[in-house]
């Protein structure tokens, strides 16, 4: 399944065509994190439609979004639905009570009510997982959303939980064959959520994720003998590992050569991770440098990314790595391996264990000497599949959705 190719023809031609504006909502599930890698799409696409001309309601389900991703939509015009304290979903209710029983006790969630008032030509649901939890469908169903054309986006999938229970699955399938459009950033990704939902998805599309980097020149390798590895992501050691990275570096055959590793991020884990640090005897080598959205600075100073995650779908890390210039250690999970190949433009662990992720370092630093030449292959690789218009891309499957006949439901 190939990606779509960048819409800028397609707007440019709409500019000279009878153009119909939309009125679009775009909803997403998010809840627990203030923001994250999966938001950057939709952002892209309200900012493509608003200053297309359409008009754009935004349905959070949180309300500690960050300002510099809020207030330029705002300046454009987007209409934003946000819950108030008390009112939003919290994730950690998945441990105190079943997602099925909070469903039914629930009151609506106010942000949603205003879906069916704005009353959108198309919905774009944003989903961070394959599976989506039973309070929010319910929510989104109570709400009227899935009454309109909806396209949704699938960001992850993860393999290794308890199946759904059956009505639940069924009822999860009846949620994306409703779709339109069922849109993922990895081919791995479409195959796992199809395994997932033991159905097939005839309308899925591969769409890619936007950067965080208005400039694509190559990062010159940093000139030091100290070998500075870089880990990027939310420190939440059930989905990024950064533990399995901490061990492997704390291996007897690894923790005594000259490196350093910065980890960047914030999340629940950070205090266990520096745990681990001490456990293995290196933490006079790990600096922990909290969020920075500043992606050639850190490349500026540092050789190679390790992404020891346990699940991921097309991570923008080891893009804006690869964009850089810069070789990648990583875990064969998602889509990773749509971006990284070893020898070619990095090196990648089968599975998700310390061994594994420790001889795939091994393999790295033996192959120093060559690290520019795969970071340059990485970059090379990495320009060919970059969608220099992810946004303006969202857009023209929502029009090609809003140009389809409506359907008629069976008697």
């Amino acid at each position: 399944m190939e990606a779509l190719q960048p819409a800028s023809a397609y707007f440019a031609a709409a500019e000279t065509a009878n153009y119909t504006f939309m009125r679009i909502a775009i909803i997403s599930d998010l809840t627990g994190w203030s923001w994250a890698g999966c938001e950057e799409l939709w952002a892209a696409l309200a900012k493509s439609a608003l200053e297309a001309g359409h008009q754009v309601a935004l349905f959070l389900a949180r309300e500690d979004v960050p300002a510099g991703k809020l207030q330029p939509l705002e300046k454009l015009g987007i209409e934003l639905h946000l819950p108030g304290p008390g009112e939003r979903i919290v994730s950690r209710v998945r441990r105190q009570v079943s997602w099925k029983a909070a469903s039914i006790v629930a009151p609506l969630f106010p942000p949603f009510t205003g879906v069916r008032k704005f009353a959108p030509d198309v919905v774009f649901i944003s989903a961070g997982d394959a599976l989506p939890n039973t309070l929010f469908l319910s929510q989104i169903e109570r709400s009227g959303a899935l009454e309109f054309p909806y396209v949704l986006i699938c960001h992850n999938s993860y393999l290794f939980g308890r199946p759904a229970e059956n009505s639940e699955r069924e009822r999860a399938v009846r949620y994306y064959r409703g779709a339109r459009r069922v849109l993922f950033v990895a081919e791995r990704t479409r195959m796992e959520t199809e395994h997932l939902l033991a159905a097939k998805l005839p309308q899925a599309r591969i769409v890619r994720n936007p950067v965080n980097m208005a400039d694509l020149s190559p990062v010159p390798m940093p000139a030091t003998s100290t070998v500075h590895i870089a880990s990027t992501g939310r420190l939440a050691i059930n989905s990024k590992g950064q533990d399995i990275l901490l061990a492997a570096l704390g291996s007897p055959e690894l923790q005594s050569r000259d490196w350093k590793l910065s980890i960047y991020g914030t999340g629940p884990d950070v205090e266990h991770l520096k745990l681990l640090a001490q456990h293995y005897g290196i933490a006079e080598k790990v600096s922990f440098k909290g969020y920075t959205n500043e992606v050639r600075a850190i490349w500026a100073e540092h050789h190679l990314l390790a992404l020891p995650s346990r699940v991921e779908s097309a991570p923008l890390v080891l893009v804006e790595a690869m964009l850089c210039g810069r070789p990648s250690v990583v875990n064969d999970v998602g889509g990773v391996g749509e971006w990284a190949s070893e020898p070619e433009t990095g090196f990648v662990s089968c599975g998700s264990q310390i061994e594994s992720f420790r001889a795939c370092l091994e393999r790295a630093w033996s192959a120093r000497s060559e690290w520019t030449s795969i970071g340059q292959r990485a970059r090379e690789k990495a320009l060919r599949m970059l969608d220099p218009d992810p946004g303006g891309t969202a857009l023209k499957i929502l029009e090609e959705v809003r140009a389809e006949p409506v359907r008629v439901a069976a008697n």
